[in-house]
């Protein structure tokens, strides 16, 4: 017999497995009954600074049935049933456009399913990809197609490694699993805020990579789309400028486009090639970066430090009725770093990232406003135009691959910061007034925002803190049409999923994205 009981409030100062077998004891279990324990979700209630606690779900397996209905927050677990499934045609050439979340883990179903799909990445192998961004950090030469935005893994690869997910479901359970079985740690199963960290993430990737492999899917890196081939508004072919720096022309069945948000280039191919897409709301702002024990401290109080607590987390939200427009914080890396994450020449931005122990000396978060669509102009691409405005300004600021920075407190004055900042962030950096930057939309709101926010949290704002700018790759600003079960509405054959196609917000979703089109539109289910 299983059971689940929730919310099962515990100490951080305390033992926490026994104390965890003391609780189920007084729900009426006997200790002789209990066979195992298992930790379904731990999250931290921090409410009480004096007293914070983890609060956990837990499975229980019993080794004899008991009658739980006098039992508060005990429920019997029963058995999923799952459909079977089996490829339609695994006979038919797939391509795989994209070796982000999305492409990965639609190629592992498929693989799964029997079909061997083509995997092509515009960007290099994690391991070669590491060296390129280890260059263009200690020399400023970027590779436009390897960086921290493309190559294997994704974008996500050089992040936190965040697995943000509010509900669970068979798919989340797949990515999760899969996770594990390639690597990473199994806390991520359990943990309310799961993260990998980018050291282990490129490892866990790589496994992945081996596991498609062994099972029939076929790798090509430095491979880039540079055109889909469409015949009869069906997909035909596609025109690739493989490793050799050679323009191949290939016969396909189907694609499946998993590009990542900053394939501008590919945006404005499929555009000319008739691809119905829409532009939609983003996000841009800043990153805001502060010592990490400031926001240990400002959510942990005297528990900061705690070794059972690592470093803090935070998730801020503010909402401008009036504009019906959104502040919130987003990618949130403790103990983390802020890096430039360029991928367009003479284009600059920054983002997070945090490696697995997260014990960096500072934490940081992007600050963004919400943009809505056709906001600054009615074509299909004045939103991406304005993402790439604000980074050419700020290379042109820089005059290298750099970042502007500001303070908190000379932000909210409207001042230039005079002082050298104590930051995380590597490459050159430029003192800028962030108010002349930005539109006042922006500026307006993210200092709405802070002041809200600081109320009572007011080591968030103090004159530690300090912004560094832009951060303009939140999101999508387009979306890719495709119909209820992941097609293009207008193009046969071709599947956009993911981030970049604009269904997708971040690792989890978007292999989440990847499993279920397959199941969709590749996968029949199978009577017993």
């Amino acid at each position: 017999m299983r059971v689940s009981i929730n919310n099962i409030m515990i100490p951080v100062i305390k033992n926490q497995n026994k104390e965890i077998e003391k609780e189920i004891i007084k729900k009426g279990i006997k200790k002789e009954n209990i066979d195992k324990i298992l930790w379904l979700k731990r999250s931290i209630d921090s409410r009480k600074k004096n007293d914070i606690k983890f609060v956990y779900n837990l499975e229980v397996y019993l080794k004899n049935e008991i009658d739980i209905k006098n039992m508060k927050n005990v429920n019997i677990i029963k058995d999923s049933v799952y459909l079977k499934r089996e490829a339609i045609n695994k006979e038919e050439k797939v391509l795989i456009v994209g070796t982000g979340p999305a492409g990965l883990f639609s190629a592992l179903r498929l693989v799964e399913y029997g079909y061997k799909p083509i995997i092509i990445e515009r960007g290099e192998d994690v391991d070669s990809r590491d060296k390129s961004v280890e260059n263009f950090i200690n020399t400023g030469i970027l590779n436009e197609n390897s960086n921290i935005q493309f190559g294997e893994g994704g974008a996500g690869t050089y992040s936190d490694g965040k697995l943000n997910t509010r509900i669970r479901s068979e798919y989340i359970d797949k990515v999760f699993q899969t996770f594990v079985e390639c690597g990473a740690q199994e806390e991520i199963m359990w943990d309310y805020k799961p993260h990998i960290g980018t050291d282990i993430l490129k490892g866990v990737i790589k496994n992945l990579r081996e596991k498609i492999i062994s099972m029939g899917g076929k790798f090509y890196f430095n491979n880039k789309l540079e055109e889909i081939i469409i015949e009869d508004n069906k997909i035909v072919g596609a025109i690739i400028n493989n490793n050799k720096n050679e323009i191949e022309k290939i016969e396909v069945d189907k694609i499946i486009l998993g590009v990542g948000h900053s394939a501008r280039d590919t945006y404005r191919m499929l555009h000319k090639k008739g691809v119905k897409m829409e532009s939609k709301p983003f996000a841009i702002g800043a990153r805001i970066e502060h010592p990490r024990e400031d926001i240990d401290k400002m959510q942990y109080g005297k528990f900061a430090g705690h070794k059972n607590l690592g470093a803090a987390t935070y998730n801020f939200t503010y909402n401008n009725y009036e504009e019906e427009r959104g502040v919130f914080s987003f990618c949130m890396c403790p103990g983390g770093v802020i890096v430039n994450a360029a991928s367009q020449k003479g284009g600059s931005l920054v983002n997070g990232m945090s490696y697995s122990d997260r014990n960096g000396e500072f934490s940081n978060s992007a600050l963004v406003v919400g943009i809505k669509e056709n906001e600054f102009g009615e074509d299909l691409f004045s939103g991406m135009e304005f993402q790439e405005k604000l980074e050419k300004r700020s290379y042109e600021i820089v005059k290298e691959y750099g970042a502007i920075y500001q303070s908190v407190t000379d932000f909210l004055e409207g001042k230039v910061t005079e002082k050298e900042i104590r930051t995380s962030y590597l490459m050159k950096k430029t003192p800028y007034d962030l108010n002349k930057f930005f539109p006042d939309v922006i500026t307006r709101n993210m200092k709405m925002a802070l002041k809200y926010w600081g109320k009572n949290n007011p080591l968030f704002i103090s004159e530690r803190a300090n912004l560094l700018a832009p951060e303009t790759r939140t999101s999508a600003p387009i979306r890719i049409l495709r119909d209820e079960n992941g097609e293009s509405v207008n193009i046969k054959g071709l599947y956009p999923i993911g981030e970049g196609a604009g269904y997708a917000g971040g690792i989890v979703s978007a292999g989440v994205d990847g499993l279920k089109i397959v199941d969709k539109s590749f996968s029949k289910v199978v009577e017993d």
